[in-house]
């Protein structure tokens, strides 16, 4: 397959934001959204992603998908016409609570694709939730979103990491030569995402009777010689589920340096062939690579057509939960009008026999896409990820 364009995960955090997100996040929205709108001229749905900063790759990958769902819609016209409502965090916590208590406010907003990431999920849950409003993300993994604090209200259509983390560790030990007794080598980079998932691998594996070595490095890390001089010749394979793809690679380049022969395994925060393209180490993902379905071959040329020759995995997520919001509030719109609370109830139980991504798609009760799986990808020789598991 041809090479991803970047799309590193990259979530800003420092105190200030930190007490800003706290701020915010328990804030009621400034102005009480109607409670009941018309369906007439159509109905919106808002966006919450990282369309501009560093991780603006992913956000307009997913912003196209969806937008590119809504045009497909918008064709036919007996249907409810869509309209999508853009807010950009940058993957920032206290930015997205900011877009949260716009969209709160507008009581054209009947649901919200997104936000992006965990981190801005668990900021701007409360304003949402508090504003009737149901937010759906395509990317957002952290097992705690789904444990009912939110039931009714949040959803996604991607596996969370409670799946990730026993999907790597099995296929650590089913393909790449892990046993009993063999080490390895777990480094996660200090932000919850990183740390829970490397919790959950670690787990699995002691289980299975391997020893595992667990670090702890900083996202600001650039020189990981001292960790890697502790990867021996029992170390089979070094985990690395962080979110910044430039510190998979540089952790590869010197263990390469230190003739290191361990399989480096990213998670999918290190999902970008531009900046973690080592051969032969392996990334998971939450999403299958649409380009290599052959039943989709027609709506990505179309899509490249409209917005560009390239597209990566995050986007794909994006077109099934505009979908399932079309039918979502196809269905609110039968008497003509439109609740929050409709759109809610119904996206919880709409059910796609076939989606892009070659899977139905249908909600749990708390929220979780049933039946989901984690995908492994190989790097290629010339950086490109193929697809193995």
């Amino acid at each position: 397959m041809s090479k991803f364009r970047r799309v590193g995960l990259v979530v800003l955090a420092t105190a200030t934001a930190a007490a800003a997100v706290a701020a915010s996040s328990a804030a009621a929205p400034t102005i009480a959204a109607k409670a009941t709108a018309t369906c007439k001229g159509g109905v919106s749905v808002g966006f919450m992603g990282p369309i501009t900063g560093p991780a603006a790759s992913i956000g307009s990958d997913q912003l196209h998908w969806a937008q590119y769902f809504v045009s497909i819609w918008n064709k036919n016209k007996k249907h409810i016409k869509l309209k999508l409502v853009q807010g950009d965090t940058q993957l920032d916590p206290s930015k997205g609570s900011v877009v949260a208590q716009q969209f709160a406010s507008n009581g054209s907003i009947m649901g919200v694709i997104g936000p992006a990431s965990s981190s801005v999920v668990e900021a701007v849950a409360p304003i949402l939730s508090k504003a009737g409003l149901a937010f759906a993300s395509g990317s957002a993994t952290r097992v705690s979103l789904s444990d009912g604090s939110h039931k009714g209200y949040f959803f996604r259509d991607v596996p969370h990491d409670g799946i990730q983390g026993p999907t790597d560790a099995a296929y650590m030990m089913s393909d790449l030569g892990v046993k009993s007794g063999d080490s390895v080598m777990v480094v996660d980079d200090q932000e919850s995402y990183s740390t829970g998932l490397a919790d959950i691998v670690q787990a699995q594996l002691k289980a299975k009777g391997v020893k595992v070595d667990r670090e702890s490095v900083s996202q600001k890390a650039t020189d990981f010689s001292s960790l890697v001089a502790k990867v021996g010749s029992s170390t089979k394979v070094v985990f690395l589920p962080f979110q910044l793809a430039t510190q998979a690679q540089l952790f590869s380049q010197q263990m390469k340096a230190q003739g290191k022969s361990a399989i480096v395994f990213g998670s999918d925060g290190t999902f970008d062939s531009a900046n973690f393209n080592t051969p032969g180490a392996y990334v998971s993902f939450f999403a299958p690579d649409v380009t290599t379905i052959a039943k989709d071959a027609k709506s990505v040329a179309n899509f490249k057509k409209q917005y560009g020759a390239s597209t990566t995995p995050f986007g794909a997520p994006n077109f099934v939960l505009a979908q399932m919001y079309a039918s979502a509030i196809t269905k609110a719109c039968k008497d003509g009008k439109i609740t929050r609370a409709e759109v809610r109830t119904n996206l919880a139980s709409v059910a796609v026999k076939n989606t892009i991504l070659g899977t139905p798609m249908r909600f749990t009760p708390n929220g979780d896409v049933l039946g989901a799986k984690f995908h492994i990808f190989k790097i290629q020789p010339d950086g490109s990820y193929q697809t193995v598991a």
